[in-house]
């Protein structure tokens, strides 16, 4: 998957607003989900993650790279497939931008 996202901020602001959110979202609690073996590294403007999230017998693994710029986030990555069993990758990229366009104060469209 690939979602390309503009930010309206500096790019160092960008990624100062997305490392945060991302650190709150790691964070979280949710009853009977469980999220682990979470990683995140920035080199310069690229950051690397992965992170797994488990719910009864599931886990669902998440990986990719999302690279910020002066004007835009661009998020490339793998969808698991068992999630693509219930939601569309249309829908994720859908939900993703909302959430993005909140976070940076963005009317969606």
């Amino acid at each position: 998957m690939k979602l390309t996202l503009v930010h309206q901020a500096t790019q160092e602001a960008a990624i100062k607003i997305i490392d945060d959110k991302l650190n709150e979202l790691l964070e979280q609690q949710h009853e009977g989900i469980e999220v682990s073996d979470s990683v995140k590294e920035w080199d310069d403007n690229i950051m690397r993650f992965s992170f797994s999230v488990q719910k009864l017998l599931f886990t669902l693994e998440f990986s990719g790279n999302l690279i910020v710029t002066d004007e835009e986030a661009i998020l490339e990555g793998d969808l698991p497939g068992l999630l693509l069993t219930f939601v569309s990758e249309d829908k994720v990229k859908e939900i993703l931008t909302e959430e993005f366009n909140k976070l940076f104060n963005i009317e969606s469209k």
